[in-house]
């Protein structure tokens, strides 16, 4: 009679037990991705920061997409939140760890919610007419506890339909516009201009449109497994907080930058993309693709609206970079800027669409490329007869007065922000439409 080695029982043993255990913790793993998906605010800020597929379809998953690409991308119909956000947290504007913490807190009760149609107004069911759309990406979101559409309704007493979503730019506003707008009849259409990605994020939206699949195949087709999947960057997130990485050389803060008011000096975080199209230089953006995609729909838009009798008003909105960097002195400070520029040139050489080419930029150069795209709008607008309202002088001197204008941390204004652009807008509609 021969009997079966102990040895091999346990080796058999040990190999089930790490099957089961492997399984297991497959199941785990699945249950915790699904649970993500679902429970998506449990998902933390800078696991949400970690990737662009993370931050842009699981912790925001109440878009929806079109295909073709024409609009892009907008809310879900009939979409409501609320909840304690904080513009002061320097993660909104993704440079969290380049950031000297401060202890600051601008947070209050966010309310948001969408109408029928998937666009940020309180009224669920549209009016037949309107007297004013607005269109326009993040800046028609609330930022503030009163926003500025609210206070533009009532200093006007005009009725005011809004279309907008976060990154959209120009051929996302015309096309909202084609669609959703003009069957208003309103008498006034007005498309906000954000200088901070309007122009750069056009190739982005040309490049999507052209491959014929919706905005989220495009991106999804374009990145890893691993970005596809929260739980690697969960893991990564549990063990940096389990296991903090020591630092042996102190961390190189590079914000808050100060800038100096009549108010005193304030502190503020600059989001790092937002610094480059301050780089670019006007021949160089006059002549890429992406600006004449944007000429072609706004000079569109404008005939159209005027063939219906409306009046259309093209609003520049600058960026907090802009509009404070003439008031930051501190050469640290205006080092760590510098540091963080970069120029563009064109993909076929006199013309093409933008390629970054990395350059850290001289003070002299950046100072006078700074407001370049700021002309290149004005000039746009003069040589078209676009009606063109430019917040950046009114910003400029009211952030030298008053300081803060926009959020220490987000890119977007803030309560005083919000009612300077509603005051600047209402006035120039009540003063036009009175004549």
């Amino acid at each position: 009679m021969t009997t079966t080695p102990a040895k091999p029982k346990r080796r058999r043993k040990i190999i089930g037990l790490m099957i089961w255990l492997a399984v297991m913790l497959a199941v785990i793993l699945v249950v915790f991705e699904i649970g993500f998906r679902i429970f998506y605010r449990a998902i933390p800020l800078d696991v949400c920061a970690s990737s662009p597929i993370i931050a842009n379809y699981y912790c925001q998953p109440n878009l929806v997409y079109d295909k073709p690409i024409k609009l892009a991308y907008h809310y879900v119909p009939n979409f409501k939140t609320e909840g304690l956000w904080d513009p002061a947290d320097p993660r909104t504007a993704n440079p969290g760890n380049e950031t000297r913490p401060t202890g600051r807190s601008d947070a209050y009760l966010y309310q948001f919610q969408t109408d029928e149609h998937g666009f940020p107004n309180d009224e669920t069911k549209w009016r037949d007419q309107y007297d004013v759309v607005l269109v326009g990406d993040s800046f028609t979101m609330p930022t503030a506890p009163k926003p500025w559409i609210d206070s533009l309704r009532a200093q006007t007493g005009l009725s005011i339909l809004t279309l907008g979503a976060p990154s959209w730019g120009p051929l996302n506003y015309a096309e909202a516009i084609k669609q959703f707008g003009l069957d208003k009849k309103p008498k006034w259409v007005i498309m906000l201009y954000f200088e901070g990605n309007d122009l750069f994020n056009t190739e982005e939206y040309l490049q999507r449109q052209a491959t014929g699949l919706s905005w989220k195949e495009y991106d999804f087709s374009h990145s890893t497994w691993l970005d596809q999947l929260i739980m690697p960057h969960m893991i990564q997130y549990w063990v940096q907080k389990i296991f903090p990485p020591s630092n042996s050389t102190p961390p190189h803060y590079r914000y808050p930058v100060t800038a100096s008011t009549e108010a005193g000096p304030i502190q503020m975080v600059l989001k790092d993309f937002q610094l480059l199209p301050m780089s670019a230089d006007y021949d160089t953006m006059a002549k890429s693709d992406e600006f004449a995609a944007i000429k072609q729909a706004v000079v569109d838009i404008n005939q159209r609206v005027e063939a219906q009798g409306g009046r259309f008003l093209l609003v520049y909105v600058p960026s907090k970079e802009h509009v404070y960097w003439s008031r930051i002195w501190d050469p640290v400070d205006v080092n760590n800027i510098l540091e963080r520029s970069v120029t563009v040139k064109l993909s076929e050489g006199d013309h093409g669409y933008f390629v970054w080419e990395p350059k850290y930029l001289s003070f002299d150069t950046f100072n006078a490329n700074h407001n370049a795209q700021e002309k290149l709008l004005t000039d746009f607008a003069q040589s078209n007869g676009i009606e063109f309202l430019n917040l950046t002088p009114t910003f400029w001197e009211q952030g030298i007065k008053r300081g803060e204008l926009y959020n220490y941390a987000d890119p977007h204004w803030n309560q005083a922000g919000n009612d300077l652009a509603a005051q600047t807008i209402a006035e120039y509609v009540k003063t036009v439409s009175s004549q």
